[in-house]
């Protein structure tokens, strides 16, 4: 059974999840330590803390995902009340192609997605994995940015 738990603090039970999920955070090219974390989890600059949710997945006891995302963001820091902005989902990269993400994403829109119209996010353009399951999703290009130093590639789906 999936569940959402809110995540308050970066605790350690977060920092082992993020540092499990090796074969992503190469792609990324960082190291998530926890003060990574800690500075990771604010909203970005003019929008509203209290609209930046992070959530723990677990299924049964297991944490196995977390979701990141940001209420009122749309691509290129407008604000969009209709629109979600995913900032990161990441599946245990040992439950992945199970169709777990699926499952997950699926459940977040029915939960957390009823006052949307939208739901946009930048995959990195080398997450060929990442890039194929938004696809799967239904989820369609709709422009290249940067984040950091990487290239990406920005996804939306009409909710």
């Amino acid at each position: 059974m999936l569940r959402f738990e809110l995540v308050k603090v970066v605790d350690e039970q977060l920092c082992a999840f993020h540092q499990r999920q090796t074969d992503y955070y190469q792609i990324e090219k960082l190291t998530p330590t926890k003060e990574y974390l800690i500075n990771d989890m604010h909203a970005p600059d003019g929008f509203d803390q209290n609209d930046h949710v992070v959530y723990k997945v677990f299924d049964d006891d297991s944490l196995v995902s977390i979701i990141d995302y940001q209420k009122g963001y749309r691509y290129s820091m407008i604000h969009d009340q209709k629109c979600v902005w995913i900032g990161l989902f990441l599946v245990d990269q040992n439950k992945q192609r199970t169709g777990l993400g699926t499952k997950i994403i699926n459940k977040f829109i029915d939960e957390k997605c009823q006052q949307f119209d939208l739901i946009q996010l930048a995959c990195i353009k080398d997450n060929q994995k990442g890039l194929a399951f938004w696809h799967s999703l239904g989820f369609e290009k709709i422009g290249c940015s940067k984040y950091r130093d990487l290239d990406v590639i920005v996804l939306q789906r009409n909710l």
